[in-house]
């Protein structure tokens, strides 16, 4: 049985890993044989669910904005989906082989290579900025720098929207990361560095989940006034403001 008790990190452990669990060097090793389409296709029944409220509730929110950018978008999957949202949209990434993909995939999207923390546009260049599918949880000691960014691009008066894994995913994502590993898409899960907020890959996935309060007080942190909600059954959604 899979549980939350399971994860044996200790407080030592959790005090070192924010240096340790940027996504670079995880998703650069893992572009060959369309690995993000069959990651997805191994998701268990309780992700798949997550991610279909997720469109619904961002189709919802990002609905006739005018220039829309959303942050590791990857090789485009969620904006096949959000396309039809925004009159223009702009995908950002910094993995050149997804980008190629997502060039190929969904013409018609701008797609730009640049590192989320130092965004290769001008201020107040956009009407909604979107990092969804708990893209922040992957950036360890990045995720102030990429706050700020999202806010410096965005117009004053706009809204910057999180999709983020709140503390209720720890047993579906362990789920998921086990059928992965099954499949050969990534190493099994390294059980002494995990914890109930990080669970780490022995290749080097890290993907971190948020309890409501250091979330918000991370929002805050990045002057941001924000309204962090409950998204079905794993996700936080957060609808964020400059202060």
């Amino acid at each position: 049985m899979l549980a939350e008790d399971t994860i044996r990190g200790s407080t030592a452990v959790q005090a070192r890993l924010p240096e340790e669990t940027g996504a670079a060097g995880f998703y650069t090793r893992h572009v060959q044989g369309d690995f993000l389409t069959a990651g997805y296709a191994a998701a268990p029944p309780r992700i798949r669910a997550a991610l279909a409220e997720e469109i619904e509730f961002l189709r919802r929110v990002l609905t006739g904005t005018e220039r829309a950018l959303e942050l590791g978008c990857g090789d485009g999957r969620l904006l096949a989906a959000l396309g039809d949202c925004a009159r223009q949209w702009v995908g950002v990434d910094f993995v050149e082989d997804f980008l190629h993909r997502a060039r190929v995939r969904r013409p018609g999207i701008a797609f730009a290579a640049g590192h989320i923390a130092r965004l290769p546009f001008a201020d107040a260049s956009f009407d909604a900025v979107l990092c969804a599918q708990s893209t922040l949880g992957l950036l360890g000691d990045q995720k102030p720098a990429v706050l700020a960014e999202a806010a410096r691009v965005v117009r004053p008066d706009a809204q910057l929207t999180f999709v983020v894994y709140s503390e209720l995913s720890v047993v579906p994502r362990i789920e998921w990361y086990v059928e992965m590993h099954r499949r050969g898409l990534m190493a099994p899960l390294d059980w002494a560095r995990s914890t109930p907020e990080l669970l780490l890959t022995e290749d080097g996935h890290a993907s971190e989940c948020f309890r409501r309060q250091p979330l918000e007080q991370l929002l805050a942190a990045a002057d941001l006034t924000a309204r962090v909600e409950r998204l079905g059954e794993i996700y936080w959604a957060v609808q964020a403001r400059r202060a």
